[in-house]
């Protein structure tokens, strides 16, 4: 492997919990229907394909318009106050970088969120890319144009990255892409079928090149 891909949400930064607290009454007040267990119905899915999503299945009355600016100031909450690098990650992407291995976050996110967080952590010389919906025309996950457009940036077939992901639709977009996937399992993303990983991480704590690459070895 001579790239590592990151996700951002609920990998590089603990933001599934913290979307669901912020989101939680939002929900509950404007989608008919809305349950809990929802949840992992939408995580990994881009911010138009959210809108999408609850237009099809929950008769959503919500404008686009509208909606995307709400979610702006949703994100602003989330990436400036709320959320944490996981733990070790940072080392890792350190570490990563010393080593020459490339790196790169791939994200569904829109790019002005994306940036709220790598300026906030100063992500900027541990990364090789960033590639976003907004790179993509807005074909994001469970699509693989995303991963596709990392691996081009990066200058390397896709057989040669592998990719972080803690959801299913994340998962799915890379294997489409022809990368090695690890699921990245925290408490919050339980309910998400990572089958398909290649293999699975519950931290990146004390994580080097050596001792990821060993798990595809296995």
């Amino acid at each position: 492997m001579k790239a590592v891909i990151f996700d951002m949400d609920g990998v590089i930064v603990d933001s599934e919990a913290q979307w669901k607290a912020v989101e939680a009454e939002f929900f509950r007040e404007t989608v008919s229907g809305w349950k809990e267990a929802d949840n992992d119905r939408i995580t990994g899915l881009g911010v138009e394909d959210l809108h999408r999503f609850l237009v099809s299945e929950y008769d959503f009355t919500m404008g686009k318009v509208e909606f995307l600016a709400h979610c702006d100031v949703s994100a602003a909450k989330v990436y400036r106050d709320r959320v944490d690098c996981s733990e070790g990650f940072l080392e890792l992407a350190r570490h990563l970088k010393h080593k020459g291995v490339r790196t790169a976050i791939a994200s569904s996110s829109p790019e002005r969120w994306i940036r709220i967080v790598v300026e906030r952590f100063e992500l900027t010389p541990l990364l090789d890319t960033i590639v976003s919906a907004d790179d993509v025309g807005g074909k994001t996950k469970p699509l693989p144009d995303i991963y596709l457009e990392a691996a081009t940036r990066l200058n390397l077939p896709p057989g040669e990255c592998l990719a972080i992901e803690d959801s299913s639709i994340g998962l799915l977009a890379a294997k489409r892409a022809g990368m090695k996937v690890a699921a990245f399992r925290t408490e919050h993303n339980e309910g998400q079928d990572m089958s398909g990983a290649d293999f699975e991480l519950g931290s990146f704590a004390g994580l080097n090149y050596d001792r990821l690459i060993s798990h595809l070895r296995r």
